[in-house]
């Protein structure tokens, strides 16, 4: 009874399916056909549109990059004319005439100083000076901004051609423009705009150019060029006025010809210029009209042929399957609505609905299942179709992006990546995408903004039934942490082979069955390099040498450390040495012994040394012995362990006497220990210190430097110190000799400037102090210069010298007669009361300078001298003794003014 019911509402199913199909057949046919070309035809159209808007964009877009490099160049060339130093126009031509390769880029480069004028000339010198383009807007821009700029367009002074220029300026230190280079280009020059007149969309449809304030740059009518546009195209670009104010697409229109056509509008970024295409509309959709006639045709055809009644039963028996389509569909796009619970008719739609929502949950099930492991791995996970575009990404590769799934899911790997720039990522994605399986690391950043990480990308192929590759797999790892510790492992080996190298050893490793895992650059350079590790080790030594090394082996082998001393080996050429080894068993936590690290140390100078320490000790003392100074050793409670033969002497001892009991107290005495008594302490705090020290001697005052050095133990504890004293008497009485003599002057006996510097200041205070009076004389010779120039500096020094022996007779004992420099010479007279009793003195002087004449080299000069004093009754302490001597030289220059063999006092 069941049975039946099913069929008969199934039976009554098909029955409804037939009912009032007739009626309607026609009608419907027309419906679809109607929207369906409607469809087709508004798809058709935006895709030819897109299409050309597309091609436009590229086009747009190369002479963009044109652009680009051609100001990238000049930055460069500017840059270079910087950083050669070159401030002036002289050199810029030549510099020019090197980059010939300009050419290619530019129908001419020039230097334009900043008036204007033009100074340097790719296409020859012969413009230079003659040519200048201050009042350009291009060059007045680049000067005021310093930055460079692409022109608008204008024709060229000299040819008439329509040109473009791109200029940079040349810039000092300072940021100022020095010169301003500009590179100019022909707007028919095929390397940038000239391709422009082959290009065609269809047969008869062109492109055009304009610039933002509606200038035409380029068009296939020439009159039209370097004309505003919206006087020459105003019936040729509908709309060119949305297109300068930032509209970029298609749009349609008709021409100056009347010719319907379709528009796009794209703008150069680089120069901010519009560039336009025109596509005639019968040219753009032939096609798609083609199509539109033969679908009318086949629509009504096919209604004919078809019947009414057995399309309409056809169309009503699939409305239910359209309708489980459409539930499929939004299945897909909203996964969820599969999930929820819904009624299903009980026919064969209804259980192909119910297995497919079953299917879409089992489904979604095994998705969840794949994305929780996926969004949990350690990896950045992603699948990409053939054409590059993600299909499949986790959660760890969305947050490394910055993206939702659902944002890069149908997007370009490459460019949502920011990898498109790598070559490594290029070269292999390539690879997988011929089907290779491609692993490779690379570095980057964790996230954005932070520090460098290491990543290990592997790219897995997706191939088809028919082996194509239909898609590829990629896995990214982090692996920074692993780099860092083989770089740190790599590091370490390194500092442990270099340390190895450089030690002064023998250093190697065997195995348990003594086969050489390690090895230093001093064992292979002993085995004149022979590669060693994995080598046996008795093969290597000889059975001779390692019957020697062998028990040792053994016993460090058992877990137990062997030093051995031996002589070296004849036949390897060390046989004059001799060796200390060190065999060091080679365990593991267990106790376990691995092998055994050898370490040969050559101690033939150690020995040596041992041996030589007696002779150095005796060779030490003969030194000392023989040194002209006082040497010897005191403990911390200053008890004497060593002293050598002056020592010894000094303190009243025999040579080979005991120093038991002998102090530095008793060595020196009393008197002198106690000069010695305030600088201990500095020694014994480690702290080497030198004094004076005076011994009388013979009846007079002897004189010693001493030297006190702090012994100190490894540890920077002292120890006790050494005493070190020279005999510096002979130095200290030539030091004093040294000191008179830098206060005399040599050739006339008299005291020097120092001197002066020294006595002057305390004469003046001895007569501040006796309340008295004083005069300062600066006294030169008259004419020395002559007598210098014309009889010879010997004659002169000899003048010098009657002068100064004259001058000291003039005065009393007491006055100070000094030789400032040259032929200036100065007197102080102290306690004087009046200025007549100075100008006595001085009168005295002019006239004893005077007569008789000076006997030079069997000579008789006549000689005078000029004075200038200055006379102070009562010292002021305010006054300087540099204020006294400049007023007597002011004096001085008075009584040279009057006429010279005269004096003068400071007025």
């Amino acid at each position: 009874m069941k049975l039946f019911a099913t069929a008969k509402r199934r039976i009554s199913l098909n029955t409804r399916l037939s009912v009032g199909v007739a009626a309607v057949v026609l009608a419907t046919t027309f419906i679809i056909a109607t929207v369906a070309l409607h469809l087709v035809k508004s798809r058709m159209q935006a895709s030819i549109a897109n299409e050309e808007f597309a091609r436009l964009s590229a086009i747009a877009s190369a002479v963009e990059q044109k652009f680009a490099s051609r100001r990238i160049l000049l930055k460069t060339i500017a840059e270079s004319v910087g950083s050669h130093g070159i401030t002036n126009a002289a050199p810029l031509q030549a510099f020019l005439e090197k980059h010939q390769s300009l050419r290619a880029a530019f129908d001419n480069v020039a230097f334009l100083d900043t008036d204007g004028e033009l100074v340097a000339n790719l296409n020859g010198a012969r413009q230079i000076g003659k040519v200048n383009v201050k009042d350009r807007a291009y060059f007045k821009d680049t000067v005021a901004a310093r930055t460079g700029v692409i022109s608008e367009p204008y024709r060229n002074r000299l040819n008439g051609l329509a040109q473009v220029a791109i200029t940079e300026p040349v810039l000092d230190a300072a940021g100022r423009v020095l010169f301003v280079i500009s590179g100019s280009i022909n707007l028919k020059d095929r390397n940038i705009l000239g391709e422009l007149a082959d290009v065609r969309f269809g047969q008869t449809g062109y492109v055009f150019i304009t610039t933002a304030d509606g200038i035409v740059i380029d068009h296939p009518l020439a009159d039209r060029v370097l004309k505003q546009a919206n006087m020459a195209m105003a019936d040729d670009a509908p709309d060119l006025d949305r297109a300068i104010g930032g509209f970029e697409g298609t749009i349609e229109g008709v021409n100056h010809a009347g010719v319907p056509g379709l528009y796009a509008f794209k703008r150069i970024r680089q120069a901010d210029w519009i560039m336009g295409s025109m596509y005639p509309r019968h040219e753009a959709f032939a096609r798609i009209e083609a199509i539109e006639r033969t679908a009318w045709i086949g629509a009504i055809v096919l209604a004919l042929l078809a019947g009414a009644l057995a399309l309409a039963v056809v169309r009503q028996q699939l409305r239910p399957l359209t309708g489980l389509h459409r539930h499929m569909l939004d299945a897909h796009a909203a996964p969820a609505q599969a999930a929820v619970a819904r009624t299903y008719p009980d026919d064969e739609i209804g259980d192909l609905s119910r297995t497919f929502d079953r299917l879409m949950q089992q489904h979604q099930a095994s998705e969840k299942f794949l994305r929780d492991i996926t969004d949990n791995l350690p990896a950045m996970i992603s699948h990409a179709d053939a054409q590059g575009r993600y299909t499949f990404v986790n959660a760890r590769l969305c947050e490394e992006l910055g993206y939702s799934a659902e944002e890069l899911v149908g997007q370009p790997v490459q460019s949502m990546s920011g990898l498109h720039d790598d070559p490594t990522l290029e070269h292999n994605l390539r690879r997988v995408l011929a089907g290779e399986a491609v692993s490779f690391e690379r570095r980057g950043a964790a996230h954005r903004d932070e520090e460098e990480h290491f990543f290990q990308t592997d790219f897995i192929p997706e191939l088809d039934a028919q082996g194509r590759v239909c898609g590829y797999y990629a896995m990214t790892f982090d692996i920074t942490q692993r780099k860092h510790i083989e770089l740190e492992l790599a590091h370490s080996e390194a500092q442990i082979r270099t340390i190895a190298d450089n030690i002064p050893a023998l250093v190697s490793h065997v195995d348990a069955a003594l086969y050489y895992t390690f090895v230093n650059a001093k064992v292979r350079t002993l085995h004149h390099g022979q590669p060693l590790v994995g080598q046996w080790m008795p093969a290597v030594r000889g059975a001779a040498d390692f019957a020697v090394v062998r028990p040792h082996m053994e016993r460090a082998l058992a877990g137990e450390t062997v030093i051995v001393e031996k002589a070296g080996d004849a036949a390897l050429g060390i046989g004059d040495r001799t060796f200390k080894a060190h065999y060091i068993p080679d365990q593991d936590a267990e106790g376990m012994v691995h092998g055994v690290f050898a370490m040969t140390f050559d101690i033939t100078d150690e020995v040596n040394i041992r041996r030589a320490l007696t002779q150095q000790e005796k060779r030490l003392r003969d030194v000392t012995d023989n040194i002209p100074a006082l040497v010897a050793y005191f403990d911390r409670d200053e008890n004497c362990l060593y002293g050598n033969s002056r020592a010894r002497r000094m303190a009243g001892l025999d040579e080979r006497a005991p120093l038991d009991g002998v102090t530095l107290r008793s060595a020196v005495g009393e008197a002198v220990y106690v000069q010695h008594t305030p600088h201990l302490p500095t020694v014994l705090a480690g702290r080497a210190t030198q004094y004076p020290v005076q011994v009388p001697i013979d009846d007079r005052e002897a004189h010693f430097q001493v030297n006190l050095i702090p012994d100190k133990d490894l540890a920077g504890h002292t120890a006790g110190f050494y005493l070190m004293t020279f005999n510096v008497t002979a130095l200290k009485e030539a030091e004093r000799k040294l000191i008179e003599l830098a206060r005399m002057d040599v050739l006339t006996g008299l005291p020097n400037r120092l001197a002066f510097n020294e006595q002057l200041p305390a004469a003046m205070s001895r007569v501040r102090r006796a309340e008295g009076g004083m005069a300062l004389m600066f006294l030169d010779i008259d004419h020395f210069k002559a007598i210098n120039d014309t009889l010879g500096h010997s004659t002169g020094d000899g003048v010098l010298a009657e002068y100064a022996r004259r001058l000291r007779a003039s005065v009393r004992e007491t006055d100070t007669v000094v030789r400032l420099a040259g032929d200036e010479f100065v007197i102080v007279l102290e306690n004087v009361h009046s200025q007549d009793a100075v100008a006595g003195v001085a009168h005295k002087i002019v006239t004893q300078i005077a007569a008789p004449a000076f006997p030079v080299e069997g000579r008789r000069l006549d000689v005078t001298t000029s004075i200038g004093i200055v006379f102070v009754e009562t010292v002021d302490a305010t006054v300087g003794a540099g204020e006294l001597l400049a007023r007597a030289d002011t004096a001085l220059y008075a009584a040279k003014s009057q006429g010279r063999n005269r004096f003068a006092f400071y007025r």
